[in-house]
């Protein structure tokens, strides 16, 4: 028989999670590059947890609100966040970035500053907690020990379709599915390991978190990949060109230095 202190670190567990999304969000209106990359995180993370509200039939109408309220957001902030590292990346480059280039960086980046500040405006929090405590109210009601055995059952299933994108291709097409897949995996290990404490499962999650970190920096540089080709073609001045010639090369070079390194993991622990 479970005790009611498990049923308190579940819905505790989901609650924290929520409260940094909230802390985060009024963080993320600085549109400080770090704020909007931890706001970006933690609406990943609860998108994760949310999978197992539906797995269990507990009150999916809050959690279906839930996610409706937080996908402006996310996407508003995605698109800021694109533009935000590619910026980085050309700021740390060791090429000289012409002014044509920095215009249309930086006027991409007060459009999309504009917009993401209009849905943080829009955004409801009254009604998001209402959802919230809804939501982990219905968390007293799970078996602890099912939801043990489902969360596993999740991740296997998870990491046997990492196992099979990987080994499908030889390229990028299917890392950033990859990638999704593993922030899937993370949360509901750390979820797991809030409720039962387990060493091979720390192990198992260090691995995951390691690679998973390793295909986010792969991702920002095929961000910044997407980024050179819109300018390449906006932008016909020949010295220019030149420049964007070189910058891609930079890029290309280092983008496959992290995924040769990403795919060392996954061809060793998955």
């Amino acid at each position: 028989m479970q005790s009611k202190e498990e049923n308190t670190s579940l819905s505790s567990f989901y609650r924290e999670r929520f409260d940094s999304f909230l802390i985060n969000l009024s963080e993320a209106k600085q549109i400080k590059e770090e704020d909007i990359h931890k706001l970006r995180v933690d609406i990943k993370y609860i998108r994760s947890l949310l999978l197992l509200i539906e797995e269990f039939d507990l009150d999916t109408d809050a959690g279906s609100k839930l996610l409706k309220q937080l996908k402006g957001i996310f996407n508003s902030a995605g698109k800021l966040r694109a533009l935000q590292v590619s910026k980085s990346l050309l700021l740390n480059s060791n090429v000289d970035i012409p002014s044509e280039i920095m215009f249309v960086l930086d006027d991409g980046l007060d459009a999309s500053v504009e917009k993401f500040r209009a849905k943080c405006s829009e955004f409801e929090i009254l009604k998001f907690k209402k959802g919230v405590t809804s939501l982990c109210s219905s968390l007293n009601q799970v078996n602890i020990a099912e939801l043990i055995i489902k969360v596993d059952s999740i991740i296997r299933d998870e990491l046997e379709i990492v196992n099979k994108l990987f080994n499908s291709s030889q390229g990028e097409e299917y890392h950033h599915e990859i990638r999704k897949l593993l922030k899937v995996v993370k949360a509901l290990q750390q979820l797991l390991l809030t409720l039962q404490d387990d060493e091979k499962r720390r192990q198992a999650l260090d691995i995951v978190n390691s690679t998973e970190t390793l295909l986010g920096n792969w991702h920002n540089y095929k961000v910044m990949d997407n980024f050179l080709i819109k300018l390449d073609r906006e932008l016909t001045q020949p010295t220019v060109k030149r420049t964007l010639k070189n910058l891609k090369n930079q890029n290309n070079r280092l983008k496959q230095e992290v995924k040769n390194e990403s795919d060392k993991y996954l061809r060793n622990y998955f």
